[in-house]
C-alpha cells in the first residue's frame, strides 16, 4: 500500500515544475511587453510635453493628429495611399533582394569574380540615394518603374554586403566532411550551407525591408502623384504639420506591426535550431 500511495505523490511532484515552467514563460513574455508599453507611454508623454512647450503649429498634440487622421479617413485617400505605397515596397524589396542574392553569391563563391568586382559594391553603396532617384526618373520618366528601380538600387548594395559575409562565413570543413560521407547535395544545402548563411540572409532581408519603405516614401515625395510620400509632400507644401504626421503615422505603425508580429516570429521559427542545440 505504501508503494501504491507513493506513486501519485511522485506524479504530483513531477507535474509541479511543468506548471512552474509555464508560469515562468508567461512572466518572461510579460516583462518585455510591459517595458515596451512603458516606452510607448513615455514617448507619448514627451510628445505631449513638447507640444505644450513649443507651438502647436510646429509640434501638434497627439490628440490633434489623431483627430485629423480620423477626418482623413472620411476623405478616402488614406487606405488607397497605403496600398499603393505597400505595393511599391513589396516589388522594390523583392527586386533588391534578388539583385543582392545574385551578385552577393557570385562575389562570395567565384574567386576571380569577387576580386574583379567586389569594390564596385562599395562604390554603389557610397553613391547618394538621391542620385539613383534622379537618374532613374530622367532615364525612365516619372513612373512607377523608375520609382521601384531607384528604390531597389539604393537598397541592393547594403543587402549585398550581408550576403557576401554569409557566404564567406561558411565553414569549408563541414562541406568537405559531408561530401566525404557521401551526403546528398540536397542535404548538404539544407543541413550544412543554409543554417550557416541564413542569419546573414535574414539580416539582409530585415534591414533591406526597413530601408526599402523609407526610400520608397522619399521616391514618392520626389516624383510620384500617389502614395504616402506624395501625400506628405502635398501637405508639406501647404505647411500643414498635422496632416503630414497624420499621413505618415499609419504607414509607420503598419511597418512596426509587421516587424513585431511577422518578422520576429519568423526569426524565432527560422532560428529555433539554436535553442535546440543549446539544450
Amino acid at each position: 500500500m505504501s508503494e501504491i500511495s507513493a506513486k501519485p505523490e511522485f506524479e504530483q511532484e513531477a507535474a509541479t515544475p511543468k506548471a512552474e515552467g509555464a508560469g515562468d514563460s508567461w512572466r518572461q513574455m510579460a516583462g518585455p511587453i510591459a517595458l515596451r508599453a512603458l516606452s510607448v507611454v513615455i514617448l507619448l508623454l514627451l510628445w505631449e510635453a513638447v507640444s505644450r512647450v513649443v507651438s502647436a503649429d510646429i509640434v501638434p498634440s497627439l490628440w490633434r493628429v489623431v483627430t485629423v487622421f480620423v477626418a482623413s479617413l472620411d476623405d478616402g485617400y488614406v487606405w488607397s495611399d497605403m496600398a499603393i505605397t505597400a505595393g511599391r515596397v513589396v516589388v522594390a524589396f523583392a527586386l533588391s533582394m534578388s539583385i543582392a542574392l545574385t551578385i552577393g553569391m557570385a562575389l562570395g563563391t567565384v574567386g576571380w569574380f569577387g576580386r574583379m568586382f567586389d569594390f564596385w559594391v562599395t562604390i554603389a553603396a557610397a553613391v547618394p540615394s538621391i542620385l539613383y532617384i534622379v537618374v532613374a526618373y530622367l532615364w525612365m520618366g516619372l513612373n512607377d518603374v523608375a520609382a521601384i528601380a531607384a528604390s531597389a538600387l539604393v537598397v541592393a548594395p547594403s543587402a549585398t554586403f550581408n550576403v557576401i559575409q554569409g557566404v564567406k562565413a561558411i565553414d569549408p570543413g563541414l562541406s568537405e566532411m559531408a561530401r566525404a560521407f557521401r551526403v546528398p547535395n540536397r542535404a548538404i544545402l539544407l543541413r550544412v550551407l543554409l543554417p550557416q548563411t541564413l542569419p546573414y540572409l535574414f539580416a539582409a532581408a530585415r534591414t533591406g525591408l526597413a530601408l526599402t519603405w523609407k526610400i520608397v516614401i522619399f521616391v514618392e515625395l520626389m516624383g510620384r502623384s500617389s502614395g504616402v510620400g506624395y501625400r506628405i509632400q502635398y501637405f508639406y507644401s501647404l505647411f500643414n504639420m498635422e496632416r503630414v504626421l497624420a499621413s505618415a503615422l499609419p504607414f509607420m505603425l503598419v511597418m512596426l506591426l509587421i516587424e513585431l508580429v511577422v518578422i520576429r516570429r519568423l526569426e524565432v521559427f527560422l532560428f529555433r535550431w539554436r535553442r535546440e542545440e543549446a539544450r
